[in-house]
């Protein structure tokens, strides 16, 4: 009963690590998608209402894992810092989980300028954001099955060797 109880607690920890590592792995898939619908709103907000981005970050980019790790730490570093937009959003793209700081951080420079070039710099980043999130679904994907095996053939092993 000690070595059936001890193989189900293998297994249980395989797939449970298995579970933590998808899970770290998917994380900036999910912050692509929410930075994805973040940058529509963006892009439709400069195009029609032509408002600026410190108000644009209070009213309307207040939601989501979006707000919480890239506009949200923005607005904070713009209102105590009273810093220039760019390096603002240089050092809040920096935090983004690689490589989202890299497609993202280009649009610093037109930020304060806004206008139909910042519009047309957001979507040229939209679409490069849509190719990396449809690549990494893939190799996310992909990568979750090798690790299950590995995990779930190492677990079995052990199981073997030990009982």
């Amino acid at each position: 009963m000690r070595k059936l109880m001890g193989a189900l607690l293998l297994l249980c920890g395989a797939g449970l690590w298995c579970l933590a590592r998808r899970r770290e792995g998917m994380l900036p898939v999910r912050v692509g998608r929410a930075l994805l619908g973040d940058l529509a709103v963006l892009s439709y907000e400069i195009r029609t209402r032509r408002m600026p981005l410190p108000e644009l970050l209070g009213e309307v980019l207040t939601d989501g894992l979006g707000a919480e790790v890239l506009w949200g730490p923005l607005s904070e570093r713009l209102s105590e810092e009273g810093a220039a937009l760019p390096r603002c959003w240089r050092e809040s793209v920096r935090a983004l989980p690689p490589p989202l700081g890299r497609m993202l951080e280009p649009l610093g420079a037109l930020l304060p300028e806004g206008g139909a070039a910042l519009a047309e710099a957001v979507e040229e980043t939209r679409e490069e954001l849509t190719g990396f999130l449809r690549e990494e679904t893939v190799r996310q994907a992909s990568q979750g099955r090798i690790t299950a095996a590995l995990s779930l053939a190492g677990a079995c092993l052990a199981i073997l060797v030990f009982v």
